[in-house]
């Protein structure tokens, strides 16, 4: 089995995990959320006009702050409504699942047994106290 070939295994496995079905999920339940479309939409709008009167020759610098916080609060909204506190608690469990991963792949190019190696503390800094050997 070449790597590719087992890296399309390892694909296939990451996608049966239950954390990417919720993160799948919760990426659907956002992109249909009517909510969150409004509100990106108002967001757009309000960054076509800071931009229009950014180009301007003699822009209004109190207009360009208000359109500034307008976005900056208008962003907030989208992040603390129930769809988007969903996919980015899914997104945690995507991202130590991925961390995990990737800690384990460290320490087998490092040398370590791919079938009994463990992805700990201790083994990773045992990782991280050998690499900065190797670069003294």
């Amino acid at each position: 089995m070449t790597v590719m070939e087992a890296a399309r295994i390892l694909g296939a496995s990451i996608q049966e995990d239950p954390r990417y079905a919720t993160y799948a999920e919760a990426q659907k339940a956002l992109d249909g959320d009517e909510q969150v479309k409004a509100l990106s939409e108002n967001l757009q709008n309000l960054q076509e006009q800071f931009d229009l009167e950014a180009l301007k020759e003699n822009p209004d610098e109190n207009l360009m702050n208000e359109l500034q916080q307008q976005g900056s609060a208008t962003y907030q909204t989208i992040y603390q409504t129930p769809a988007m506190t969903r996919l980015m608690d899914a997104k945690e469990g995507m991202d130590t699942m991925m961390n995990e991963l990737m800690n384990y792949l460290y320490l087998v190019i490092g040398g370590a047994d791919p079938k009994t190696v463990e992805v700990t503390p201790e083994t990773m800094q045992q990782m991280q106290a050998e690499m900065m050997q190797l670069q003294q």
